[in-house]
Order: structure tokens, then C-alpha cells, then sequence
């Protein structure tokens, strides 16, 4: 039997719904400020990826294929029709693999922070970094690990609360899901891609910054690229406002 990922379901519409997929070392708590912001104006779906969160563990780290197929999984387990797959960082090369693999259930798809590829720096560092978390925890990479995510942010509530779910999380699920972040590359599935896109870039990103984005909108001929001015590598979580209304506002045009 087939284990499905941890998940919170917001709304009664079984025909469409936006699937939620959280960036490394998050959880489906990522978007309990943009699910708030959409207002019951769509379902949602929030989830934990595997290796995340209160989902089940592997003892490798997870292929973008299993991240897609787990996704698909969730889906028919709810009985949701079509999805709108929005990842965000990390989680858009696995929103990536859930579209292109399974077109027929995709009606669009939204990227925030995106990126086709881990770079050869950041697959350096990242697995790096997941060999001192394995040996010394994850206190061993803080608070330099989330820093750099909140550029130009204010240290504020929000700040301390992505902190606490960061510092808490289970250091070898982590070190998994780094290496799979290591290793990933989303470009041929970002090729396989067939439905309308919504890109969405952080004026102040330095972990995946413009010029990613503009590489993603490159493999996507049906694609939009707009850019969040007051936002770091977290839009969704750190414009929650000016995200859930522009993805809002697209899909409604997308009608």
C-alpha cells in the first residue's frame, strides 16, 4: 500500500485545487499565512513532502520522481480532480515533476523562487551541508542557514517562527532532503510542461536569484514572470499578501 504524505486540506472543491509544496527544511506549516490570505477562494493543499515534516521517511534521498509520484498519490487519495502545483525554491523542481509527469491532472502551475537546477556551487555546498547536519545536527548550520533565506527581511514574528520549525526538524530527514536538493536538476521536466506557468521571482534572493527564474521561464513557452519587489527567497511566505492575491488574480484569468 502506498503511504501517503502528511497533509491539511482547506476547502470542499474536489475539482481543482492549489497543492502546496513547501521548500527544503519546511514544512506544510510554510503556508499557513498564504492559505489564510486566498480566503476560501480556492481549496488548498498542503503538504509535507517525504523526508519532511510529518511524512514517512526513506533511507535514500528522494528522486524528483518519487516527490511527483508521492503528489499524485495524495491527489487521488483525496479525490481531487486537476491540481495547480505551487512550489516554491526547492519545491518548484518537485511542483515541476509533478506537471510534467502527470499533465492530464495539471490545469497550471505556479513557481516561486524557481530554479531548473541546483548549480554546481549550491550542489557543493548543499552537500556540505548535509554532512554536518548528519554528524553534529541541525544546530550546526544555524543560524547562517536561515539568514541568507530572510535578506532584507525584518527579524520579526514570522522570522522567529520559521526559525523554531527550522531548528526543530529531524536532522536526518534533513540531510536526506538536502542531498536530494544536491543532486536534483527539474530540466526535463520543466520541458515536459504543457500548461499556463506563473513564475515568481524575490527582488532581494541571493539563494536563487533572477537570473534562475529567467531560466526557468526559457524551458516554459507559456509562461509569465513577474517579480516580488519587497521579497527575499521566501515569496509566499514572506509576501503572503502580494502572493496569494497575484496567484489569485492569474488564475482567474486563466478561466
Amino acid at each position: 500500500m502506498t503511504e501517503i504524505l502528511n497533509h491539511q486540506v482547506k476547502g470542499g472543491d474536489r475539482d481543482l485545487a492549489l497543492l502546496l509544496i513547501h521548500p527544503l527544511g519546511a514544512d506544510l506549516s510554510f503556508w499557513d499565512d498564504f492559505v489564510e490570505k486566498i480566503g476560501g477562494r480556492f481549496t488548498t493543499v498542503a503538504c509535507d513532502l517525504r523526508c519532511s515534516g510529518k511524512s514517512f521517511a526513506t533511507a535514500e534521498p528522494p528522486s524528483l520522481a518519487d516527490y511527483a509520484g508521492d503528489l499524485e498519490a495524495l491527489r487521488l487519495h483525496l479525490g481531487i480532480r486537476r491540481v495547480v502545483p505551487v512550489g516554491c525554491a526547492v519545491g518548484t523542481m518537485a511542483a515541476a515533476a509533478y506537471a510534467g509527469g502527470y499533465p492530464a491532472s495539471t490545469a497550471a502551475l505556479v513557481l516561486a523562487n524557481p530554479t531548473p537546477r541546483s548549480s554546481p556551487q549550491a550542489r557543493l555546498m548543499l552537500t556540505e551541508r548535509a554532512a554536518v547536519v548528519a554528524r553534529d545536527g541541525i544546530s550546526a548550520i544555524l543560524p547562517a542557514a536561515v539568514e541568507r533565506a530572510f535578506l532584507s527581511q525584518p527579524m520579526d514574528a514570522r522570522y522567529d517562527r520559521y526559525y523554531r520549525k527550522f531548528e526543530a526538524q529531524d536532522a536526518r530527514a534533513y540531510a536526506l532532503s538536502t542531498l536530494s536538493a544536491a543532486n536534483a536538476d527539474a530540466t526535463d521536466c520543466l520541458k515536459a510542461v504543457r500548461c499556463p506557468t506563473l513564475l515568481v521571482a524575490g527582488r532581494y534572493d541571493v539563494l536563487l536569484p533572477l537570473e534562475n527564474a529567467r531560466a526557468v521561464q526559457a524551458l516554459l513557452p507559456q509562461s509569465e514572470l513577474l517579480i516580488a519587489e519587497d521579497a527575499a527567497h521566501f515569496v509566499p511566505y514572506q509576501s503572503a499578501d502580494y502572493f496569494a492575491e497575484t496567484v489569485c488574480e492569474w488564475l482567474r484569468r486563466k478561466d
